[in-house]
């Protein structure tokens, strides 16, 4: 009998408690909650009903605010912890993370979607800067290993360095064709998988990079290679280069960061073809821009020399390097100061 009674005990606590609605807060905070009840997306700036619940809410309102029967108040209430530094605030995430109801958030002033409250609580952490790199840790593994479903997920496979327990998961999404022409998550997932550098794999990600290889979403598939550089994917390099950049480079146009992420895929071959291609990009000036020197394509091959350097490639930085001076050098960084913004991992 004394069992039954502690195990009811057991189900009574852990079970969540019951969604509150507006009218269960203070009359002060009532007309407030119902304007921002009315907001059909969250806000992205300071209003006035957001200024005074973080004034006037106390730390123990806002978190019962989290379990608002209202989605977008939840976000709401733990934006507010967030921005008034409250400790439990990683705590209060890591309970709420099977939170799937769907918000609708302008993420770029011209871009909008539906997201999970939990991603939303996420991301606004992370803006913050708030997690330690135990509680990314901590984050990270409960994420992918009991809510991949987050849309946080990938961005977290593409950051992490290659574990075998998200293996399954990571080759799972890359072998499945996103949905809605997401190419990113697909080929996202085919770089973090790119990183176990598997014989068993070269197939998968060969078969989908060709299905790629004429889509927006191509660096993906050059950072993957640079990151395995198997020699059974050489030849997309060489058809790339044949298509896109031979007698394609000209004075009055300049190259994207595409030709950045392609240089480098292809100088990690470290051989004779590799140091022919880039050759052929260094001499081919573009968009020669005076005062502003050296033009995009000779900075793009010098640093890809240089990340992935070999002797083979000594008289060509040398080259590169005889044309700038020693500012220009200089600003081109050292080591990982070399990778760019959109190369810096996060999780």
């Amino acid at each position: 009998m004394r069992l039954v009674f502690v195990f009811l005990l057991l189900i009574i606590f852990s079970c969540k408690k019951e969604n509150e609605s507006n009218s269960d807060f203070r009359n002060e905070l009532f007309p407030y909650l119902n304007r921002l009840s009315k907001e059909k997306t969250l806000p992205v700036s300071d209003t006035v009903a957001k200024n005074y619940l973080y004034k006037n809410a106390t730390k123990e309102e806002l978190i019962r605010l989290m379990n608002s029967e209202i989605p977008l108040l939840r976000v709401v209430a733990y934006r507010l912890i967030i921005d008034r530094e409250e400790p439990e605030y990683f705590d209060l995430l890591m309970n709420n993370l099977d939170d799937q109801a769907k918000v609708q958030w302008w993420y770029y002033e011209d871009a909008v979607g539906y997201f999970s409250v939990s991603d939303l609580m996420i991301a606004k952490a992370k803006d913050k800067d708030g997690f330690s790199p135990i509680q990314k840790k901590v984050l990270v593994d409960k994420v992918l290993l009991h809510y991949p479903e987050l849309e946080v997920s990938n961005e977290m496979l593409r950051d992490i360095e290659p574990n075998k327990r998200y293996y399954n998961l990571i080759k799972e999404r890359a072998i499945l064709k996103s949905k809605n022409d997401r190419c990113g998550i697909q080929l996202g997932a085919c770089f973090a998988l790119s990183k176990f550098k598997k014989e068993e794999d070269v197939k998968v990600l060969k078969k989908v990079f060709e299905e790629n290889f004429e889509g927006y979403c191509t660096e993906w598939i050059f950072k993957s290679i640079e990151k395995f550089p198997h020699q059974q994917f050489f030849p997309l390099l060489k058809q790339y280069f044949e298509s896109k950049v031979k007698n394609k480079l000209n004075s009055e146009n300049n190259i994207s960061d595409e030709v950045l992420y392609f240089s480098r895929a292809v100088a990690a071959y470290q051989n004779d073809k590799s140091l022919d291609i880039l050759k052929y990009i260094e001499q081919n000036n573009t968009f020669i821009n005076k005062p502003f020197w050296p033009p995009s394509n000779k900075t793009y091959v010098l640093k890809a020399t240089m990340i992935h350097y070999n002797e083979i490639y000594n008289d060509l930085i040398s080259d590169i390097k005889k044309q700038m001076d020693d500012c220009e050098i200089k600003n081109l960084g050292f080591g990982k100061d070399l990778l760019g913004y959109e190369d810096r991992q996060y999780w």
